[in-house]
């Protein structure tokens, strides 16, 4: 009996003490401290959001819950499809209805003004709200307020960053709109700014000469890519038509989907080639699995539809790009020194 209260008093004095570290934060004065976001050189200014300031809190928290299996009922996290190794994305996701999607990296959404292939998400907070539902996380709401109040640091983290101290509170949407604006906060923090290129262009490192005549071709006229990824981005956050279809079934509509404009038909959004070496397959339906095989794309399999963008049409360019074989070498090269392995190797 004297071992059972002793083992009582332990496990009281221990719950009574993470309530006092709750009851004696202050939160709104302690908590939650501004997040320190450093704007790279020649970067545009970013799109914050008003309802949901950085923080430290947030951003740590958020951070936590990328990688934890705790909100799914299948053992996945935002860490299983947006891996590290691949820049934080994924080959593709199978929908229900059989279409195939390239999973974006999660590579500077700060600076994008809209979200997905076709723009259907226009708040980034909105963006992980999906992955509740069942072909994602299958999200158990019963399981997930338990779990969550029974972890040894989410009521802690979740109050500094929220001043939640009682998940039972929330209604389910709001616990997951929570949850998504931690996760955002993170994602807003991961930018990438030092690849072997961003070192040549600010900080005097060197290119071998195929990357610089593959930089040459992607800057000029000859190759016509800096129209719509040009620098420091490498995406103009617009849309286009690039040519990878001349009928548009089905997800090949593209923005077409959202906006029901005859003229949106086979237009995508421009996605970033930043750490385009770690991201294949390519385009919006991952049809091509090599950058040589993107390349030779712009080169001669380009196909042309009333809403094909300008830049593909220009006069000399009807039948491709006509690149020599060393020129389409040299580009690939020079989209390599895109990459980032600061990136992908920060903890």
């Amino acid at each position: 009996m004297r071992y059972i209260a002793i083992l009582l008093f332990v496990v009281l004095m221990i719950k009574c003490r993470q309530k006092d570290n709750i009851a004696n934060t202050d939160y709104g004065v302690d908590y939650p401290t501004p997040y320190n976001f450093q704007v790279p050189q020649g970067f545009p200014q970013p799109y914050f959001s008003s309802d949901n300031p950085l923080t430290n809190e947030g951003v740590d928290l958020g951070k936590r819950l990328y990688s934890d299996a705790i909100l799914s009922s299948n053992g996945l996290s935002c860490s299983s499809c947006h891996r590290r190794s691949k820049s934080f994305s994924s080959p593709y996701y199978i929908t229900p209805t059989g279409d195939k999607i390239s999973i974006p990296p999660h590579i500077n959404l700060v600076f994008n003004p809209d979200y997905n292939w076709n723009g259907s998400i226009t708040k980034l907070e909105l963006l992980p709200m999906g992955d509740f539902e069942p072909q994602f996380f299958n999200t158990n709401a019963d399981t997930l307020f338990y779990r969550l109040s029974h972890h040894p640091l989410y009521p802690q983290l979740f109050f500094k960053a929220f001043g939640i101290t009682n998940f039972y509170t929330l209604s389910y949407e709001e616990l997951k709109m929570t949850i998504c604006k931690a996760l955002v906060q993170y994602i807003r923090t991961m930018v990438s700014a030092n690849s072997k290129l961003d070192r040549y262009q600010l900080k005097g490192g060197a290119l071998t000469q195929e990357e610089h005549d593959g930089m040459y071709v992607f800057f000029s006229e000859r190759g016509d890519c800096f129209h719509c990824h040009g620098y420091p981005l490498f995406s103009d956050n617009l849309y286009h038509n690039n040519g990878l279809n001349n009928q548009f079934i089905g997800q090949d509509a593209g923005r077409n989907l959202i906006t029901h404009a005859a003229s949106d038909l086979g237009m995508f959004s421009t996605p970033t080639l930043r750490n385009i070496e770690l991201t294949a397959p390519y385009m919006h339906d991952g049809r091509y699995t090599t950058l040589e095989e993107v390349v030779e794309f712009y080169n001669s399999g380009v196909k042309f539809s009333r809403t094909i963008d300008p830049i593909m049409t220009k006069p000399g360019k009807e039948s491709g790009l006509q690149l020599t074989a060393y020129e389409k070498l040299s580009l690939v090269a020079f989209l390599k020194t895109l990459t980032d392995t600061s990136f992908i190797s920060a903890k």
